[in-house]
């Protein structure tokens, strides 16, 4: 509670206000009382010294990016095309998120629906510039979203005659097709926001889209932009508030660290190549002195030969230029690259590729950190966004021209996981997990990319020819031990009633073993 001597005092102006109309001094003073309030609890929500320069715009998602889009992922673009940590770190969350490809796992009853899938998408046919299978394509998509903030992926019908395993395409666009002037409220109750078209309700209508990107050289004027349906547009992008429906480009937060620091290079560079000049300055007041070393062609130039000894004559002066100093490079540059790595969601290590002086706790947790966004850009953006939509159109295709009865479900999305760091230590964890019952062999199949039906037909497959050759592996559980030792049954298959015996001293496995502790 507020004491009398904390709150604000009664201006003349109050005063004044307040003889005309005793209601509106009464308003003045119980808001300058809560502005007061507010400022006791929260010292940034004060109007001090340490705030007098901090801009705090009331504005929405939409209105904050409305006047930057453009000229953001133009600077982003040109930041890529020139500087190596830029390209590092865009390669970096492309490889990580996408890597070779996030593909679709369909239930064993839906067999025609992935092999419909797989001859469509594992192939160039999926792409309207027929570059590009589907993976390809997210990749495309995963780094337009980081240098221009987000992308569009138009859905193409084709004609059956187009001979396609599924007449459809899809188109990869960046953003600059879309008319960012368009924004305007609609007579229906809808509105226009950055050419996105919204109902009433707020849902996605239509997309305003130039037939030609607005930056083509062999397109001239300026282009009127068409309204496209939304279900024939997708629109990938990363949402970071509420209500949002266009994105800056990844690169915004940290665009200006990234042009100082390449000012400051180019300064260090400047310095580097004077200090590498030796320069000597002599002076002569009677101007009687010969020259010194070997004379050039400029008669004012003495030339110098190293190891040379001189004698100076009587009245000459010589003066080494001492060149600056740029030992506070190495520092300077490994602060300015972690704040860019954090602000981009990368590591410090693949933005820099230097590994020096790192522990491997240290490298493992920083990797670990970076895989929880890899998961989240995933999860979050590219299967809602992108995967999802396209397996939706894909076979309602195919069940159009009869390749398969009925659209299938939506799949289960597998993505490349990540790189074992320890294989054996990590490994043994999965061996413990499963057979703890903490995890499904299935699941860890998954968890490592690959498609658990596909793997255990072609192990099944392995092991039968290697008892038609007679061969017995270690890789072979049913012939030898984990320490690879052949088991009592004998070179022949074990028979599936029989309890398999208990393991010999030899044989067993410690906890020291499955962890790869050591004493």
């Amino acid at each position: 509670m507020a004491t009398p001597k904390t709150l604000p005092m009664r201006t003349w102006l109050d005063r004044m206000i307040g003889v005309l109309s005793p209601a509106a001094e009464l308003r003045r003073m119980r808001a300058r009382v809560a502005t007061a309030l507010l400022a006791r609890h929260y010292e940034a929500a004060s109007s001090g010294r340490r705030t007098q320069h901090w801009r705090k715009p009331a504005t929405d998602a939409n209105a904050a990016v409305h006047a930057g889009l453009g000229r953001l992922r133009n600077l982003a673009r040109d930041l890529v095309r020139n500087n190596p940590h830029a390209e590092s770190a865009i390669d970096t969350i492309e490889n990580h998120t996408v890597g070779t490809g996030i593909v679709p796992r369909p239930f064993p009853a839906n067999a025609a629906a992935a092999a419909a899938w797989k001859e469509w998408a594992g192939s160039t046919a999926c792409d309207a510039d027929g570059r590009l299978d589907f993976a390809g394509l997210q990749g495309l998509t995963i780094r337009t979203v980081v240098e221009s903030g987000e992308a569009l992926v138009r859905l193409r019908p084709r004609r059956l005659e187009d001979g396609l395993p599924l007449p459809l395409q899809l188109q990869v666009l960046e953003p600059d097709y879309l008319d960012t002037s368009k924004t305007a409220q609609l007579p229906s109750g809808g509105r226009v926001i950055n050419g996105v078209e919204l109902d009433r309700l707020g849902r996605r209508v239509a997309y305003w889209l130039f037939p030609e990107h607005p930056g083509s050289e062999i397109y001239g004027g300026a282009p009127a932009s068409r309204r496209v349906p939304a279900e024939r547009v997708l629109h990938v992008f990363k949402p970071t508030r509420a209500g949002q429906v266009r994105a800056a480009s990844w690169f915004a937060p940290v665009l200006l660290r990234f042009k100082d620091f390449d000012e400051y290079e180019d300064a260090t560079l400047v310095k580097q190549k004077i200090a590498a000049c030796l320069a000597v300055l002599t002076t002569d007041p009677d101007g009687q002195s010969p020259p010194l070393g070997e004379q050039g062609s400029n008669e004012e130039e003495d030339m110098l030969e190293p190891g040379l000894i001189l004698n100076l004559p009587p009245g000459r002066n010589v003066e080494v230029v001492q060149p600056p100093q740029v030992g506070d490079y190495k520092d300077y540059s490994e602060v300015s690259l972690r704040a860019i790595a954090a602000g981009l969601g990368v590591a410090y290590e693949d933005l820099t590729g230097s590994y020096q002086r790192l522990p491997f706790s240290a490298a493992r947790m920083s990797r670990i950190r970076h895989w929880s966004r890899v998961v989240k850009w995933r999860r979050r953006m590219l299967i809602p966004q992108l995967c999802t939509p396209v397996w939706v159109e894909a076979m309602r295709t195919a069940a159009i021209i009869g390749r398969v009865s009925e659209p299938a479900p939506l799949p289960v999305w597998s993505a490349p996981p990540p790189p074992m760091i320890e294989p054996d230590k990590e490994g043994l964890a999965y061996q413990r997990n499963i057979r703890g019952g903490i995890m499904s062999l299935s699941e860890a199949i998954r968890e490592r990319g690959y498609d658990p039906e596909e793997l255990l037909r072609e192990l099944a497959d392995d092991f039968e020819l290697l008892d038609t050759l007679g061969l017995i592996l270690d890789c072979d559980p049913r012939r030898t031990t984990q320490a690879g030792n052949p088991r009592q049954q004998g070179a022949g298959a074990m028979d599936p009633d029989e309890p398999s015996p208990a393991p010999t001293d030899a044989e067993e496995t410690t906890d020291d073993e499955l962890t790869g502790e050591e004493e």
